[in-house]
């Protein structure tokens, strides 16, 4: 296939676009869905979240979005404070991964996979991290 018969075929599986607040206890507002077989989060929480604290929350309102018996895969950039897209600076959560894993666990998730790779960039060294969680809880 070719990249625009790719486009346009992922265009068409698209079915909504909903918006999310991962800081809120129903991160989809007013919609009802029902809860996911996995969920995928992928260097968002750290710039959602202004501390550690909401970053825990953070991730036990995403559980509800998860059905139990199912996956979330999380990506984050450890010991970073600021990311840059072109030339303009972003500020972001300082995270660990001893604080990651303890706020997954306080979430209701259980370690599946674990996989850290050291990255090296012109303007810092980070540490990307991705966690794949299956909850512990028999309903969310």
């Amino acid at each position: 296939e070719k990249w625009e018969e790719k486009e346009e075929k992922v265009r068409r599986a698209i079915k909504q676009i909903l918006k999310c607040d991962v800081t809120q206890p129903r991160p989809l507002g007013p919609v009802a869905l029902p809860p996911a077989d996995c969920l995928l989060s992928s260097l968002c929480l750290e710039g959602a979240c202004k501390d550690l604290a909401t970053f825990r929350s953070a991730l036990k309102n995403i559980s509800t979005l998860v059905k139990p018996g199912g996956h979330l895969i999380l990506c984050s950039i450890l010991e970073e404070t600021y990311y840059k897209v072109g030339q303009r600076p972003f500020s972001c959560l300082y995270l660990e991964r001893a604080s990651v894993e303890e706020a997954l666990k306080g979430a209701g998730f259980a370690v599946k996979w674990l996989n850290e790779t050291k990255i090296n960039l012109p303007l810092s060294v980070t540490d990307s991290i991705c966690f794949a969680r299956e909850p512990t809880r028999q309903e969310l």
